[in-house]
């Protein structure tokens, strides 16, 4: 193993490797560190959304708790929703 890496082998589709490859000539890098790097931002991206998900997740439901003994209409004034009575 050799600065962290390891050899593997992958089935990439045909289309996906193509432009991998495209993008390797013309950074003047190898296929490898497209790859790798394309990956690392994906499982970045999908770490961080997981993450942010969790956070409102845990924000509705402090919100939730916080104004869990408020009535309809107390709710509906902490939500800024004020309803006006009509003269239908």
């Amino acid at each position: 193993m050799k600065n962290g890496t390891r050899r593997t082998t992958l089935t990439l589709p045909v289309k996906a490797l193509a432009e991998a490859e495209r993008v390797a000539k013309k950074r003047k890098v190898s296929l490898s560190v497209v790859v790798s790097e394309a990956l690392e931002k994906t499982l970045h991206a999908q770490a961080e959304a997981k993450r942010e998900a969790e956070r409102r997740v845990r924000a509705w439901e402090a919100g939730r708790r916080a104004f869990s003994g408020l009535n309809d209409e107390e709710a509906l004034l902490v939500n800024g929703i004020i309803m006006e009575p009509t003269d239908d």
